[in-house]
């Protein structure tokens, strides 16, 4: 006989302090009533089937976001948005959260939807567990200045590069992943080492600048400048990842991942006339990052294992 399970839903996008909530709650059920928590996870958030002209950008890689999941349940389940939501909402109670994932009891937050058409909500989910004999925990939403935390308004302050609003909604820094890749050295032939980072297409990056991060590998955590642009000075067009790393080398990372914390925003990004304008800018960047230090202590821990 199938054990009985504790079930959450959703995208769970960044996995921000209202999801964290969920999911204290998804294990804290669990463990009262000796049941398993599962997190059934769409693959893609519902709004890309669903608005198809939408920008099409996560908070975090969806293989990062899944691995996440997994430290607070069971079970993690990825399932397609698309073979699930022409389903009433009664059959999806009934064939998918009581027949296949065997739930007991369902964990989720007040903005919850689902079925044909987003046509049940919290109210509908009650009514039909009551029927059914399914218990139904309702979490409410959790507030930040005074406004109810959504990854959509998590999305709105990394792209304007307020990551103070985006650090109280997420309990960490917004953070960017990359891979170190080969680049043409210039940062280097200029004075400035920099990691070229290649950065999954889906995940939100802020605006082009230059900005103060803190930037964490396997072995170390380091302060250091981010830049994100098409380079305007050399006109190559190619989006760019490059991140300097302070009083420390930048040589023989290639391969390695790095987490990119996002502190704040040092400058937006311009054409110079020459390089070595673009080199005293560099310099009066640094010098800038540096004065900002003390206010942003080394402690980021790295969200991947």
């Amino acid at each position: 006989m199938e054990q009985g399970a504790v079930v959450s839903i959703g995208t769970f996008d960044g996995i921000h302090l209202g999801h964290q909530a969920i999911l204290h709650e998804l294990r804290r059920q669990a463990e009262a009533h000796s049941l398993r928590s599962i997190v059934y996870a769409f693959s893609d958030p519902p709004r890309w089937a669903l608005h198809g002209g939408e920008e099409r950008f996560l908070l975090l890689p969806t293989h990062l976001r899944l691995e996440m999941l997994g430290r607070y349940a069971d079970g993690v389940l990825p399932i397609a948005f698309e073979s699930v939501c022409r389903m009433e909402p009664a059959d999806f109670v009934e064939t998918v959260l009581i027949g296949q994932l065997h739930a007991q009891v369902v964990v989720e937050g007040a903005s919850f939807r689902f079925g044909r058409n987003r046509s049940g909500d919290l109210e509908t989910l009650h009514a039909l567990g009551n029927q059914m004999g399914l218990k139904v925990i309702s979490v409410p939403p959790v507030l930040v200045h005074k406004h109810a935390v959504s990854s959509t308004r998590i999305r709105a302050a990394v792209r304007t590069g307020d990551f103070e609003t985006a650090r109280d909604c997420l309990g960490r820094s917004p953070a960017l992943i990359g891979t170190v890749v080969r680049g043409d050295h210039l940062g280097s032939k200029m004075g400035f080492p920099s990691a070229n980072l290649s950065i999954d297409p889906h995940v939100l990056v802020p605006h082009h600048g230059i900005y103060l991060v803190h930037a964490t590998g396997d072995r170390f955590r380091v302060n250091g400048l981010l830049y994100i642009g098409l380079r305007p000075t050399l006109g190559l067009g190619k989006l760019r990842f490059e991140v300097h790393l302070l009083d420390f080398p930048a040589s023989n990372l290639y391969g390695e991942v790095l987490e990119i914390h996002l502190l704040t925003r040092i400058r937006e990004d311009r054409t110079f006339p020459s390089l070595d304008a673009l080199r005293v800018q560099i310099e009066a960047d640094i010098r800038i990052a540096r004065n900002l230090l003390s206010a942003y202590p080394l402690f980021e821990e790295r969200i991947s294992s």
